[in-house]
């Protein structure tokens, strides 16, 4: 589902390399390096927020750069770490967004569509935030409304800037439960960061490393936390 061939990474200067990493449909990646490694790079150059220095990423079979912009949203979603600053704005008006790709020129939602944003409120049990201004959630309520954006959006492909940093111990199980689910029922390829090692390991056994002081990434299925410690940190617990 997605193919990363010989790529470098970065700004004006190399942050990541990989030479060839493929990730699958039904999957939950969890994406793990140091602070400042270059993870949320790496999601920003997959999600075509950046252009890579060299190399390619292919998404089912096509190259991104060749990928229409107009398209491109119906394939990947990106749930950044930080929320927008918006104000007026509701949390349904916000999740509605999502599904910008899918409208006419004009934004019109149809009843399709409002029937994809109420789902995703109710994926994710937010039904009691849908009438409150973001300006008025909490930061975790904010990554709750961010993730069922995403979801509205439908697509094959999630990406997510460390989705359960804000979040307090029983949702960030239940965001986790929740994206497992969703990659195996409906097939898709999730890519996320995230800290939490001890809480990862009960979710997944796929993880994408950022390889300590070697600047590259690597694939472990079902390592140990010692082995994960060892190769993202270069320490064992």
């Amino acid at each position: 589902m997605i193919a990363l061939h010989n790529l470098h990474i970065g700004y004006s200067k190399r942050i990541l390399s990989c030479e060839e990493i493929h990730l699958e449909r039904g999957k939950v990646y969890i994406l793990i390096g140091k602070n400042g490694a270059g993870k949320s790079t790496l999601l920003k150059t997959i999600s075509k927020q950046l252009k890579p220095l060299s190399g390619q990423i292919f998404v089912d079979g096509c190259e991104i750069q060749s990928i229409p912009t107009r398209d491109f949203p119906k394939l990947v979603s990106f749930v950044p770490v930080q929320f927008p600053h918006m104000d007026y704005v509701r949390a349904s008006e916000y999740i509605a967004a999502g599904r910008a790709p899918y409208t006419d020129l004009l934004g019109r939602i149809t009843d399709a569509d409002a029937e994809e944003i109420d789902q995703a409120i109710k994926l994710l049990e937010i039904e009691a935030l849908r009438t409150r201004f973001t300006t008025q959630l909490s930061d975790g309520e904010k990554q709750l409304v961010s993730i069922a954006k995403s979801v509205a959006q439908q697509t094959p492909i999630i990406l997510l800037d460390e989705p359960t940093a804000f979040l307090d111990y029983a949702n960030k199980k239940r965001v986790l439960y929740f994206l497992k689910e969703a990659a195996e029922k409906l097939n898709k390829c999730i890519l996320l960061s995230a800290h939490d090692i001890n809480l990862c390991l009960e979710f997944t056994e796929d993880f994408l490393v950022v390889e300590a002081n070697k600047k590259s990434l690597k694939v472990m299925v079902n390592p140990t936390k010692d082995a994960l410690l060892a190769c993202a940190f270069g320490e064992e617990n």
